[in-house]
């Protein structure tokens, strides 16, 4: 009796050994293909982890590969880990279903043991190998990948990149006033992927994107040129292009969410261009003392065509804030408000825009005037920089340099500077050691051309006297029309001064009109009643200016430019409602006349209709101050 109790107890100790010892081997791994162990992992909210391995090639290799597998899910916390939080599977990456899983592996290496999403983006992988020395850190990997699956099921909404080429969405970025944004990636680039995967699916990131930029994917691995465009050679890189296709800002590399936003308002920050200090003058003077710079000074005025192409295509060049913002401290005023007034004055500003490089101690030091180019504006700004702006040129001049190399390029500063009666004196100075007859040359003429006003000066008395030769030599048209402005230059000499202290020499006129009728000039009924115009203006006297434009309108002899000329300059200055609503209908009459045109399909290289039909409505309106 007592053998039979101690055989029972022997059996039963061995069932419980076998019980324990398959518990122990009972594999995490389910026998199932990934497209089943997703759907399992979507419908019980887990996530799939993966083994991702070779079959061994001989026996050797797979008893060790069982091994270390055993010694890994021994441990009774990564056991339970994996089956509380995963559908878990094995994978052999030599099979067929190997090959069509190797994409979500994202370029990494097996054997690996990875977490996945059950669509398949990956979360995390972990060497078997490290492992098997610390089993424990699967339980620390999958932890990060839960938590990172936590943040995926929160974000539904990914960067909508669009199909279009890199021209297209300059264009399309060019109408809509904003960056492109350029995920310039390659096929081989693993951080590629990922930002795809987790960084540009985050709801923020997709959402800031979305609004501010148009978005393109591009393979630079394909699109060399671009590559070489933009000086990328790593992967992935953020370009952020403006609407002209130049970029603005430049980043890269794998990027976490708040860093990857700040790329954005980097290059929206950038993309405003030329940082202009909102302080007063005498700020900008301390400031520049203080960082030892010169200041850019942006003299503008509100109604300023010009001046807006400044402000929208070159100030905002990336090119150009980069070079000003370093080398400057910028300023701007509005020319006819605050301390512009004054500051117009001082400097002695007289057109639009004027665009000043003044020292720390408030004297200029270059100065143009007019829109131009990037490329113009940047040399410009070098010049003043590097101590051969317009005043440097203007002391060596006044030192007695006169080679002819050197006057001309300061006939050019004092040209581009609107200082018009500075650069007549120094050409006709340089053409006094001239023989006359040089200035049927292009050179000399191009020079005549571009200086020289003065309907007194001997030189151009030589010119008119001489213009049939100078017609045959240097083409009728250009001559016939230099000649006309210099004769409507001498016609608009006989009103000075401004405001309170304007000042109108009758008697000269009345004689210039007599000299220009016995020198037989062309066009000079037309200069005769510009000049009248002009000197209306200038006196303030708007009914006569009124009158005479009324005129020319009868006799047909005004053009739409010039009509409209007229309109900007009623609308701004003439404060007499009953003469602005007169102006208002010479306007509406072209309008109609500009509408009848077009209707007929007689349409110019502009149509005019829609401007006139702007400045007449502002013509209704009662006078304010501009």
């Amino acid at each position: 009796m007592e053998k039979s109790k101690y055989s029972v107890l022997v059996v039963l100790c061995l069932m419980c050994f076998v019980s324990l010892v398959n518990a122990q081997n009972k594999s995490v791994f389910h026998s199932i293909t990934w497209d089943e162990a997703a759907a399992l992992a979507e419908k019980e909210g887990k996530i799939v982890f993966v083994d991702a391995m070779r079959k061994p090639m001989n026996e050797e290799a797979k008893q060790a590969n069982e091994k270390m597998t055993r010694d890994i899910f021994k441990v009774k916390e990564v056991t339970d880990f994996i089956n509380k939080n995963t559908i878990a599977i094995q994978i052999d990456m030599g099979s067929e279903a190997g090959k069509e899983f190797a994409p979500k592996l994202v370029m990494n290496m097996y054997p690996t043991y990875g977490f996945f999403m059950p669509n398949g983006d990956i979360l995390g992988v972990i060497s078997p190998f490290i492992l098997a020395k610390e089993p424990m850190k699967l339980v620390e990997a999958g932890n990060k990948a839960l938590e990172a699956a936590a943040v995926k099921r929160q974000n539904s909404r990914k960067i909508a990149f669009q199909n279009l080429t890199l021209d297209q969405a300059v264009e399309q970025a060019k109408k809509e006033g904003k960056l492109v944004f350029i995920d310039a990636h390659t096929a081989w680039c693993q951080p590629c992927v990922l930002m795809e995967k987790n960084v540009f699916s985050l709801n923020t990131v997709a959402d800031y994107y979305n609004e501010h930029f148009i978005n393109v994917k591009i393979d630079f691995g394909k699109e060399k040129e671009l590559a070489e465009r933009f000086g990328v050679n790593g992967y992935p890189s953020f370009i952020f292009v403006n609407g002209k296709g130049k970029a603005v800002y430049i980043a890269g590399g794998y990027t976490e969410e708040k860093e990857f936003i700040g790329y954005g308002e980097a290059a929206l920050k950038a993309a405003e261009g030329i940082v202009f200090e909102h302080g007063t003058w005498q700020e900008a003077l301390n400031k520049a003392k203080a960082e030892n710079k010169l200041i850019f000074m942006d003299c503008y005025t509100s109604w300023c065509g010009p001046c807006k192409i400044m402000a929208k295509d070159v100030f905002t060049d990336p090119d150009v804030a980069k070079f000003f913002n370093e080398h400057f401290v910028n300023v701007k005023f509005d020319m006819e408000k605050g301390e512009g007034v004054t500051l117009k004055e001082k400097y002695s500003v007289h057109a639009y825009p004027t665009l000043n490089f003044i020292n720390a101690q408030g004297e200029l030091q270059h100065c143009i005037v007019g829109s131009m180019e990037v490329e113009d504006f940047l040399k410009e700004a070098q010049k003043a920089i590097d101590g051969k702006g317009l005043i440097a040129l203007t002391k060596e001049y006044e030192a007695g340099n006169r080679e002819p190399e050197f006057v001309i390029s300061y006939l050019k500063a004092l040209g581009d500077a609107y200082k018009s009666e500075d650069a007549e004196k120094v050409c006709l100075a340089y053409f006094a050691t001239l023989d006359k007859a040089k200035l049927q040359e292009k050179f000399y003429w191009d020079l005549f051309y571009q200086y020289i006003n003065d309907v007194d000066s001997d030189v151009f008395a030589y010119v008119y006297e001489n213009r049939d030769a100078f017609c045959e030599a240097i083409g009728e048209k250009e001559v016939r029309r230099k000649i006309a402005n210099v004769w409507t230059v001498g016609a608009n000499r006989f009103v000075s001064g401004q405001g309170e202290n304007v000042a109108f020499d009758e008697k000269g006129f009345k004689k210039y009109i007599k000299r220009l009728s016995k020198a037989d000039v062309d066009d000079k009924f037309v200069i005769i009643s510009d000049a009248k115009m002009s000197n209306a203006e200038k006196l303030g006297d708007w009914k006569t200016y009124m009158d005479l434009g009324e005129e020319r309108l009868k006799e047909g002899t005004v053009g739409d430019l010039l009509l409209y000329n007229w309109g900007l300059r009623i609308d701004r200055e003439c404060k007499d409602d009953a003469l602005r609503l007169r102006a208002a209908k010479w306007l509406d009459d072209a309008a109609a006349v500009s509408d009848e045109r077009e209707s007929e399909g007689n349409v110019g290289m502009m149509s005019w209709g829609k401007y006139f039909k702007e400045i007449s409505a502002k013509l209704k309106e009662p006078w304010k101050e501009k």
